[in-house]
């Protein structure tokens, strides 16, 4: 039987929960309240009312999370790896979940078991590897659930901006906290001992770029000949080579902000192991002729200053295994490749540069994020400090 409530509304027992309507311009108006008790629903009842009458309630229409997320990632504007990722979330995370649920029936609490299913290893996670998808059962890491809150915040926010739902309850939801980035960095004697074994190698450039000045690994990749000026001696940082799950190797713009894009001044000896990277090019096409790949993106050449022997792209996989091989050679453990920058940003702080041109060399728009985040007190910096401790106090 249907109760009514007072302002033209109906509540009545519907499955395992509730449904209501409301009268909104001489139409019925329903709604759909699952697992609550009948003074929960009547609650619900009442605050639709009440945003019929502020004029708040939502007014377009119902789409469930699933068909919302999917329309809002065919028409957002993201760059393509953001995009690729955001719709990996969407059907292996969201939309087995919690896609079923109505934009106006989905809860807080619909969000929070999702999350502790993640971190708790409910879910599967895909991992998808030449077009095989091997899902297995794993605890996620907070990070990757806050992307995946990330995705669904960003998605009510248009969809309450375009009156599909009257609020966006992932503003009401606290994800996890990240735990912090692995952003140790090589001591001075190690970092000198990787460029001293750098200097004999094919893309000497690229690691004296890396560790001397902190260009991101895809950012180094994805240097044209267009970004290199030898006459004022200045690399642009302009775009990135990054890999993008299903689509290959994609060139993309490196500016998260507007300092992304930027000219570093480089010394003339790492502008001289560019003209011999260039001139080592121009060998390499003689030596394969007409199988010397000259390699386009969009139909663009893309004129790549770094590339294998074949003119083919400098991917993740060749690029690691080179870096690997400098850290076996100068008898270090393996590190990743985004250590580099890491110590970079610490060298040039313990050398005692300014906070403010370090920032600027990185790419950063704020320099308290520049020294959070990336600058480390050396190890040698740090042992100098406790023996003259020692010496003070001893």
């Amino acid at each position: 039987m249907a109760d009514g409530v007072k302002g033209e509304g109906s509540l009545y027992e519907y499955r395992n929960g509730y449904r209501a309507y409301i009268t909104v311009k001489g139409k019925r108006k329903y709604f759909y309240f699952p697992g609550v008790t009948k003074k929960v629903a009547t609650q619900k009842l009442r605050a639709l009312l009440g945003q019929r009458d502020d004029g708040t309630l939502p007014r377009g229409k119902d789409y469930t999370l699933a068909q919302w997320m999917r329309h809002w990632l065919s028409t957002a504007k993201l760059k393509p790896a953001v995009h690729t990722n955001y719709r990996h979330n969407v059907e292996h995370y969201i939309v087995p979940q919690i896609g079923h649920l109505k934009l106006s029936e989905l809860e807080p609490e619909d969000l929070e078991r999702l999350y502790d299913d993640m971190l708790s290893g409910k879910l599967s996670k895909a991992r998808v590897h030449a077009g095989d998808t091997k899902p297995t059962k794993r605890p996620l890491t907070p990070r990757a659930v806050i992307n995946v809150h990330s995705n669904i915040r960003r998605s009510l926010t248009v969809a309450m901006q375009r009156g599909h739902v009257g609020r966006n309850v992932a503003q009401l939801v606290e994800p996890p906290q990240a735990t912090k980035a692995d952003t140790r960095a090589l001591s001075v004697a190690d970092a000198k001992a990787v460029l001293a074994q750098a200097k004999t190698d094919r893309y000497a450039a690229r690691w004296y770029l890396g560790l001397m000045f902190g260009l991101r690994p895809a950012e180094v990749l994805g240097l044209g000949w267009e970004h290199i000026d030898f006459t004022r001696r200045v690399v642009k940082v302009r775009r990135q080579l990054q890999r993008v799950r299903g689509s290959g190797l994609q060139i993309i713009s490196s500016a998260k902000t507007d300092s992304g894009w930027r000219d570093i001044p480089v010394p003339p000896f790492v502008m001289a192991m560019l003209a011999e990277t260039r001139e080592q090019q121009m060998v390499d096409r003689i030596e394969f002729g007409d199988t010397y790949t000259e390699w386009a993106f969009d139909d663009v050449p893309a004129a790549l200053v770094f590339t294998q022997p074949n003119g083919r792209p400098l991917d993740i996989g060749v690029d690691t295994r080179g870096w690997r091989k400098l850290l076996d050679a100068a008898g270090l453990p393996h590190e990743r490749r985004y250590i580099g920058r890491h110590t970079a940003a610490s060298i040039m702080i313990d050398m005692g540069e300014e906070i403010s041109v370090v920032s600027s060399i990185l790419g950063h728009s704020k320099t308290s994020f520049t020294y959070d985040t990336y600058v480390h007190p050396m190890e040698d910096t740090k042992r100098a400090t406790s023996d003259r401790l020692g010496a003070f106090y001893g």
